[in-house]
């Protein structure tokens, strides 16, 4: 029952944060923090990170990852360097992505 009132008060606590993110704050955070340097600007990935939008993980699990992805390449960016108001910030930015033109409606690309 503990476990169970513990995870449902994580997930109201991230739930008020997302809620109250700003995705033009994220942005420069993004920006400030270096993200853009192996993610690109918008996000779109590269050969040096993994596309973060759009479509990014949940926001409890973007947090998670950005905090322990000592695994990977990646430094892990503690509270300390960005906190999670900071977080659920970026996390709107990138949420409010929106997704690439599929090729079918680009003209340029359907002209022989």
């Amino acid at each position: 029952m503990k476990k169970l009132l513990i995870s449902f008060a994580l997930a109201a606590l991230s739930a008020t944060a997302a809620q109250a993110a700003d995705a033009a704050r994220g942005k420069e955070i993004f920006m400030k923090v270096g993200c853009y340097q192996c993610h690109g600007t918008v996000g779109q990935g590269a050969n040096t990170g993994p596309k973060l939008a759009p479509e990014p993980l949940a926001l409890e699990s973007f947090v998670a990852f950005v905090r322990n992805a000592a695994a990977t390449q990646m430094p892990a960016f503690s509270a300390n360097m960005v906190s999670d108001a900071e977080m659920a910030d970026i996390h709107a930015y990138l949420s409010s992505i929106k997704p690439p033109p599929a090729f079918k409606d680009i003209p340029l690309l359907n002209n022989p």
